[in-house]
């Protein structure tokens, strides 16, 4: 076994960053510090475990095999290390936490922002990726805990608890173009009459539409959108040009609808409500960081549900 475990953070910077300089900024050394202990790592191991490309430097498929086993030993150590300082308090320590850009957005910043300021001296690492990726890099050990979109499928290995209800609307520029949209509540039929936007098939979000549109019986045009798009920031910003209809979760369109910017188009078959899930690994204690950050929400959560039960009573 390799005794000197900066060669393997230097491994898991470089391929997090996809450059040597990335990697050298993210760990305060010099470039030729990383790329000797690259080096020095393949030379151990026998394997090349990067090549480069015109757009940096990518794994190979022995790099992408170690990597997955390299960020979740650190990660275990890091924890080690998190709940050792739980003692003293979070004077330091890391809080790792994955999501959507949709789930960061809408439901993480306000938490993130809140617990920065109370506890300054955790250091934040955030990754922003689709679901899928999401929850490999959550059972890889390189993050805590994930914020995620339904639909899912959660196998025994994780825990989860919904933190968020959330619609998925259609809506389309305020122009004449669509002004037949705006009458009265439409059918699918006529929808795909228009050309439409939405996220890209990587994304749970989108497969979350589309099993719905084929059962409410639309019409295969309408599942073929003219623009497929990998951040929903992307798809209000082409929707508000007037360049198609779009599915949106309603959060993202809430400002532009209220500015007169987009209308939202009823349907006849709304799509029903989904929501946000927290889910970690049920193996691995969750570090000081994140049990504190986790244990806000929960309390939210749990104060939201009183207020709801004293309205109803």
């Amino acid at each position: 076994m390799i005794d000197n475990l900066t060669l393997y953070k230097f491994f898991l910077e470089v391929a997090k960053s996809g450059s040597i300089s990335g990697a050298a900024r993210r760990l305060y050394v010099t470039q030729p510090a990383v790329s000797s202990g690259v080096a020095q790592l393949e030379g151990a191991l026998g394997v090349k475990l990067f090549f480069r490309t015109s757009r940096g430097i990518n794994l190979t498929p022995e790099g992408e095999l170690l990597y997955d086993y390299v960020g979740a030993a650190l990660t275990y150590l890091e924890a080690g290390e998190d709940k050792l300082r739980d003692i003293g308090g979070l004077n330091s320590g890391v809080l790792r936490v994955g999501a959507s850009d949709m789930t960061l957005k809408y439901f993480l910043l306000d938490y993130i922002e809140n617990f920065n300021r109370e506890y300054p001296h955790v250091k934040l690492s955030i990754t922003n990726n689709p679901t899928p990726q999401t929850l490999k890099a959550l059972k890889n050990g390189l993050i805590d805990f994930c914020v995620i979109s339904e639909p899912v499928e959660l196998d025994s290995e994780l825990e989860s608890f919904p933190v968020k209800s959330i619609h998925d609307i259609v809506v389309c520029a305020n122009t004449e173009q669509y002004a037949p949209l705006f009458d009265s509540p439409v059918d699918l039929d006529t929808l795909s009459r228009y050309p439409m936007i939405m996220l890209d098939r990587a994304t749970s979000t989108r497969g979350y539409i589309e099993s719905h549109l084929r059962a409410f019986g639309a019409p295969d045009s309408l599942l073929e959108p003219a623009v497929e798009l990998a951040q929903s920031d992307l798809i209000l910003q082409f929707a508000m040009r007037g360049i198609g209809a779009a599915f949106i979760v309603e959060d993202f369109a809430r400002q532009a609808i209220a500015e007169g910017k987009l209308r939202e188009v009823m349907l006849k078959k709304p799509l029903p409500p989904r929501r946000f899930l927290l889910a970690h690994l049920k193996k691995i204690p969750l570090s000081a960081a994140s049990k504190k950050f986790v244990a806000a929400i929960s309390a939210d959560i749990k104060h939201h549900d009183d207020e709801a039960e004293l309205d109803g009573e």
